[in-house]
This record gives structure tokens, C-alpha cells and sequence, in this order.
């Protein structure tokens, strides 16, 4: 099949509607209004720029390599999991744009928005631990640039307070093993102190409504001819879809409006930078090719408080 074929499937409006996503950026306003104070909803519509993949768990299935579809409508999707894993992965990528900023505010202030946003589950908490753990690998060739790191690490990137005791427990330490070891107890005393559990953001399916083929053939390296193609079923460039996250500070109702506001304004800011870098590098499989990536046509941010924040790009609800 040519690039310029694809098939139109499915009722996309009604599985959206079924599933809780506004056909409008008016509706999406309208619900703000009745969720917890200093809730937001980033509404918006996209545009892929290259095919997207995710590979289907359908055992039985004319095409080996077919596309992830929703069980009852088998409209090709990208489920809420999707999203979250793969701004997850962009948010580490803001950090790592960060990391070794003096003084270290910015990438603490990203540390405080993933846990408030996507939680502090056995998996985001594993994922960045080993984020952090590979800055310390990285920049070290000896014990002694180590534990400088670490120092670094723990007052600067995670705000940590580090006692005469800490201190010299770092200073003593004999080898890297337990350098490292020092560095998990501090950032999951760290993950323990902050008492989150369950993320703020509620992330949404995307469903579109057109299938299409791709054909990636392999090259033999020693004689440079094609060895055998492989059919991707995807979802073509130019498909449309919509983008929705429901923000609820729930863990704030008895806590101050200026704080719960303040992490709010934070939280919402560090969404959509995460979003911006996530439309270039792509989402779903094989984005090293640069599937997956997308455009936004409209895109949206709405509050039920007021907030005063404006982000290029982005048009706060005005209904």
C-alpha cells in the first residue's frame, strides 16, 4: 500500500464520548468549573507529522506487526498509559537539560512536579532513581569526584539537608558501592518525606480513525541489498487526534491556597514544556525513525482559579 492510501475506520466520536473526552475546548471549560480548586485540564489537537506505531497484544491478526486498537471498537488508540510513560520519559529529559545548573532549583522543581503529577508508583520512582543514578556514573571517574557528586546531588537537585552525620558518612565511605547506597536511602527517605502516593493528572486515550501500511526493509551490511521487508500497520501522518489531561490536587484540600496554587502554576507549566518536547521526539514505537511525532493544530490549557500564567503557544480558556 502507497503512503497516500489508508483506510477510514471506525466512530471515533462515539468512543471518545464514551471514554470521557470533550468533542470541545468549551465543554472542557465547562467541566473545570466543578472539579477542587486549582484543578486544570489541558485539552488540545494534534496532528501526526510521521506514521504512529504501538504494537497490538492480538495473537491472531492478518499483519504480524499490527497496531494497538481498544478491545470492543478496534479503533487504533494511544492508551492513557501511553501518554503518561512517554511524558514520564520527557520530564527526565527536561531534568537532564537541567542537571548541573547552579544552584539547582529548576530540576528540584521538576523532582516535586513528577511525583505530584505522575505519583510516586514502584515504577516512576525506580525509573527515576536510575535516571539520577546514571548522572552520578557519568560524571565520575574516581571515589573522590563521586562523592562530590553526590554532595551536589543531594543539596541541590533534591533539596536534601544533609546533617554533620550524613556528611561525614559520605566522606568515609570506602568504595562506590557504598556511595550508591548512601545516595538510594537519601532519595527514598526523600520519596517518603513528600507522602504522595497517587499522581494529581488523569491521562486520557487518543483514538484516531484512519490505518495505513509502512514497509521497513533491512540491509544486508556486507552486501548492502534488502533482506527481507516488514509490514507495519500505523496510523499515517496527517491523522488527527485529541490530547487530554485532568489535573486534581485532591491531596491539597486542607492545606493553603497560596501553596496548592503555587504548585499548581509549576506543575502545569512543567506538563506542557514536557508536551512541547514530546511532540519532537515522538511517541510509541520505533521514534528513533521519527514516528510518532506530532504537531499541534489547537491546544489549550483551562482553570476553575484564576491562575495567572501564560505559556507561548498556549491560549488559556476564555468561555
Amino acid at each position: 500500500m502507497s503512503k497516500d492510501k489508508f483506510y477510514s475506520i471506525g466512530n471515533k466520536e462515539k468512543i471518545q464520548n464514551m471514554s470521557g473526552i470533550f468533542s470541545s475546548v468549551e465543554k472542557a471549560d465547562e467541566y473545570v468549573k466543578n472539579l477542587t480548586p486549582y484543578s486544570f485540564i489541558i485539552w488540545a489537537k494534534f496532528e501526526l507529522k510521521q506514521p504512529y506505531f504501538s504494537r497490538d497484544d492480538d495473537e491472531f491478526y492478518i499483519i504480524s506487526n499490527s497496531i494497538l486498537k481498544e478491545k470492543a471498537f478496534k479503533i487504533p488508540m494511544i492508551r492513557g498509559s501511553g501518554w503518561k510513560g512517554s511524558l514520564a520519559r520527557s520530564f527526565k529529559e527536561l531534568m537532564n537539560d537541567s542537571f548541573g545548573e547552579i544552584g539547582g532549583s529548576n530540576i528540584l522543581n521538576l523532582i516535586d512536579s513528577y511525583f505530584r503529577i505522575f505519583g510516586d508508583g514502584s515504577e516512576y520512582v525506580k525509573n527515576l532513581e536510575e535516571y539520577l543514578s546514571k548522572k552520578l556514573e557519568n560524571k565520575n571517574r574516581n571515589l573522590d569526584e563521586l562523592k562530590d557528586t553526590l554532595f551536589k546531588l543531594l543539596l541541590f537537585e533534591l533539596g536534601i539537608q544533609l546533617s554533620s552525620e550524613r556528611i561525614k558518612k559520605i566522606k568515609e565511605a570506602r568504595d562506590e558501592e557504598e556511595v550508591f547506597k548512601i545516595f538510594r536511602k537519601e532519595y527514598y527517605s526523600k520519596i517518603e518525606e513528600m507522602k504522595t502516593r497517587k499522581g494529581r493528572a488523569i491521562f486520557y486515550p487518543t483514538y484516531f480513525d484512519k490505518l495505513s501500511l509502512e514497509v521497513i526493509n533491512p540491509h544486508s551490511r556486507k552486501t548492502r541489498a534488502g533482506t527481507k521487508p516488514i509490514h507495519y500497520e500505523v496510523v499515517p501522518e496527517g491523522t488527527e487526534g485529541i490530547l487530554q489531561i485532568v489535573y486534581i490536587p485532591f491531596d491539597g484540600v486542607l492545606r493553603k491556597d497560596n501553596i496548592i496554587e503555587g504548585e499548581t502554576k509549576k506543575d502545569l507549566e512543567n506538563l506542557l514544556l514536557a508536551l512541547e518536547k514530546l511532540s519532537e521526539v515522538g511517541i510509541g514505537a520505533k521514534t528513533k525513525l521519527g514516528w510518532g511525532t506530532f504537531e499541534f493544530q489547537e491546544r489549550f490549557y483551562c482553570t476553575n482559579e484564576g491562575l495567572k500564567m501564560e505559556h507561548e503557544g498556549w491560549s488559556k480558556c476564555q468561555v
